[in-house]
């Protein structure tokens, strides 16, 4: 026998293994710790009534204590409400600043369209429209042609912004009906001025007059004189209108058909030239120098009123 049999012989014979599935068959089981409760059992108990406090209380409920200090939302509800007024003041106020500005420039700009309608319907509403600028006195011309006045009106009006103008008839003058050279057109200005200065003792005085010169030989020639005197600042100014070509045809017709003995005639003719050129160029007396020219009487004389009422607000300051 080997040595290796020898040392199995020697060992004990195997025991039997444990039946698990049978101990835990007959294991007795332990009693419930937490057994379900019956509807009896649960009644006998005694179980605390939960507490419950609602966020929104009832309208009924009165004597609400409040707390002592205000909570953050208080505050924030109070900030809010404060910007909300502060913007809605701001904003009533911005619109009550520039709605009475609108409704200014609204009534601005009816008045603006009234007065334009009226003074284009009477240009003589102008007058009562703008009141005068130059210390209560107004602005006599002396003539009551409308052609003469209305110019000198919308002269100084562009200049000064409003004037009163007015025309006033002149005496009958000692001069010739055309008038010659400008010695003697200053001279018929002056005298009209003077004879205005009867009945206006206050305020500038304008005259007009027109004249032919002939500065070249037969070359003749026909200006406007317009004169402003005011004797209370001293001041007295000229200034002439454009020039206008007169034929010297038409001057030889004019000298030709004055009398030798006209008791005027040291200071010019006895026929206007206008009513030469009227006849031969077929217009009315008025029209001749923009058939010549271009340039309508009316606008020559504007232009010279506007040159004068600038002359006159230089000389006033």
């Amino acid at each position: 026998m080997s040595k290796a049999d020898q040392l199995l012989s020697k060992l004990p014979p195997p025991t039997l293994l444990p039946s698990f599935v049978t101990d835990a068959l007959n294991e007795p089981r332990p009693a419930q710790s937490n057994p379900v409760l019956n509807a009896t059992d649960v009644t006998s108990q005694n179980f605390h009534t939960p507490m419950f406090s609602p966020v929104i209380t009832s309208k009924n409920e009165e004597n609400v204590e409040l707390p002592a200090s205000p909570s953050n939302e208080a505050v924030a509800d109070k900030a809010v409400k404060s910007e909300q007024s502060s913007s809605k003041a701001d904003l009533f106020n911005w619109m009550k600043g520039s709605s009475s500005s609108i409704f200014s420039m609204v009534a601005e700009k009816a008045k603006n369209s009234v007065d334009a309608v009226l003074t284009t319907l009477d240009p003589q509403m102008k007058d009562t429209l703008n009141p005068n600028t130059f210390d209560n006195t107004d602005i006599v011309v002396a003539s009551e042609k409308e052609i003469v006045v209305s110019a000198v009106r919308e002269g100084f009006q562009k200049v000064f912004g409003k004037a009163v103008v007015r025309g006033l008839e002149a005496p009958d003058q000692p001069f010739a009906a055309q008038l010659v050279g400008f010695s003697a057109a200053s001279k018929a200005t002056r005298y009209c001025i003077d004879s205005v200065r009867l009945h206006v003792v206050k305020g500038p005085v304008v005259s007009f007059e027109r004249f032919i010169v002939e500065p070249i030989e037969s070359k003749w020639y026909e200006f406007g004189l317009m004169k402003l005197n005011d004797m209370q600042r001293n001041i007295d100014l000229e200034v002439y209108t454009q020039s206008v070509p007169v034929p010297a045809a038409i001057v030889g017709l004019i000298s030709d058909d004055t009398p030798k003995d006209y008791e005027h005639i040291s200071t010019g003719f006895s026929i206007p030239v206008a009513h030469f050129m009227a006849s031969n160029l077929k217009v009315h007396p008025s029209e001749w120098q923009e058939v010549m020219t271009g340039v309508s009487q009316r606008s020559s004389l504007l232009a010279a009123s506007v040159s004068l009422a600038m002359a006159y607000k230089i000389a006033l300051e």
